[in-house]
């Protein structure tokens, strides 16, 4: 005897409804974000919005990634912190009299699992004042930091750190990742 798969059963309408809903109200905060209060934007921003969130829910999912509440709310407010530090400093350095910059690039071996959580981190490092991500490879990414110093290995080590809680992964110590 040998067993027959069921098609997948395509999402009922209601369900359907209340992810086109919520991906609508995202994306539509998005544009809003972009485009701040200019109202006339949304002349091509409602049909753009509308169509991106319909493709969203109609296109299946390039890979499926799970989120963990708890590091979710660490995650925003670590973010929101280092975000208001970073800005704190690129002004300091901008507006001083003789910027103290001292501008490197710097690899950095990676141990996030390829997927989802390693494109987060990558996002959110270029996010970050005073970093940027120039290079993406297999197991290293090379970043571009404004002021090189120990500390910037170390604060891309937390980073990394705080997305796999995120993401819930574990990470491998480092030690693992170098041999």
């Amino acid at each position: 005897m040998t067993a027959i798969s069921q098609p997948a059963r395509p999402l009922q309408t209601p369900a359907l409804a209340w992810r086109f809903s919520a991906r609508l109200a995202l994306m539509a905060l998005l544009w809003l974000g972009l485009n701040g209060t200019d109202w006339s934007s949304w002349i091509v921003g409602g049909p753009v919005v509308f169509a991106a969130a319909w493709i969203s829910v109609k296109l299946p999912p390039a890979m499926s990634w799970h989120c963990s509440v708890g590091g979710a709310v660490a995650f925003a407010a670590f973010f929101l912190r280092e975000s208001l530090r970073g800005g704190w400093d690129v002004a300091w350095r901008a507006l001083a009299p003789k910027p103290a910059l001292s501008p490197a690039i710097v690899c950095f071996p990676l141990r996030l699992p390829s997927g989802a959580a390693r494109l987060f981190f990558c996002g959110t490092i270029s996010l970050l004042p005073g970093t940027a991500v120039v290079a993406i490879a297999e197991t290293t990414i090379c970043v571009h930091a404004l002021n090189f110093s120990p500390q910037v290995e170390e604060e891309l080590r937390e980073l990394e750190r705080r997305v796999a809680a995120l993401f819930g992964l574990p990470l491998p110590k480092q030690d693992e990742v170098n041999s």
